[in-house]
């Protein structure tokens, strides 16, 4: 069964690469395209060019924003979806530009989705500091401010996401309101996410507490009411000071996102 991998990326063609190279190194023997969308970044362009037109199952393709296109949550979900319609496999995954896979994600992740005849699958992460070290503070990283981050931080340790001294997050259908799946540790049949794509429509209360596309995509497979599996393994390495974690500024290579600058239906 062939696998198409979607990154989106802008502006970060040296942590790209990283990207590239763990979905080159997976041990899966099937076919694994990598369709890479950049979003309006000639630097970017001309790395793959340059770097990268001899991989095999590389497609990558250079996206110009249209006028008033900003970056945020509804900006990505747009994205996702036009690579979920430009992909030609049976499965489709995700990989931020800015984290990887472990060798064996995607082929433990397809053993998951045929030992249960599920459609979406997901696995656990491990996070990691911009600078590769493991995140161990007991704070919730999506969280902007420290104090909410050290109670959400307890409350997923109650209920058994966190144990304190470990950086996996055993992320979960079922970790709502506090975190929803990683957009980037799930494998879908393709078919399910044309039929139910990823909804672009966002409130200010969501804008508030830092929910995503990631929370969108969730939401959008459990009210189809899909049979969803997690095959409880530590696969996705996720890195601090993308969009979701940069809450104040000090990652210049993440941008962020501001209300008053992001399209919106509220």
């Amino acid at each position: 069964m062939d696998i198409t991998v979607i990154t989106l990326s802008r502006n970060r063609p040296v942590l790209l690469k990283r990207a590239i190279s763990s979905v080159k190194n997976q041990d899966y023997e099937g076919k694994i395209d990598h369709l890479i969308l950049i979003d309006d970044c000639w630097e970017t362009a001309s790395c793959l060019k340059d770097h990268y037109s001899s991989l095999p199952n590389l497609i990558w393709v250079l996206r110009g924003r249209r006028p008033k296109e900003t970056s945020g949550p509804i900006h990505l979900a747009q994205l996702r979806n036009l690579g979920i319609r430009m992909a030609e496999t049976e499965w489709v995954c995700f990989l931020d530009d800015d984290n990887e896979f472990e060798p064996f994600h995607l082929s433990k992740l397809l053993e998951c989705a045929q030992a249960n005849a599920s459609p979406a699958v997901h696995s656990w992460i491990k996070v990691f500091n911009f600078d590769g070290t493991p995140y161990l503070k007991k704070r919730w990283p999506w969280s902007r401010e420290d104090k909410e981050g050290e109670e959400r931080y307890k409350i997923m340790a109650e209920r058994g996401a966190v144990i304190p001294g470990s950086h996996t997050i055993r992320d979960s259908i079922h970790n709502l309101p506090y975190r929803c799946v990683d957009t980037s540790a799930w494998l879908i049949k393709r078919e399910l996410l044309i039929d139910n794509p990823i909804s672009n429509s966002f409130s200010y209360e969501e804008w508030r507490t830092n929910k995503a596309e990631d929370d969108k995509l969730q939401m959008g497979l459990m009210k189809a009411q899909v049979s969803i599996h997690c095959n409880e393994l530590a696969s996705l390495r996720y890195y601090l000071g993308g969009y979701s974690t940069n809450h104040d500024g000090s990652h210049t290579h993440s941008e962020q996102w501001k209300w008053k600058d992001i399209p919106h239906t509220e």
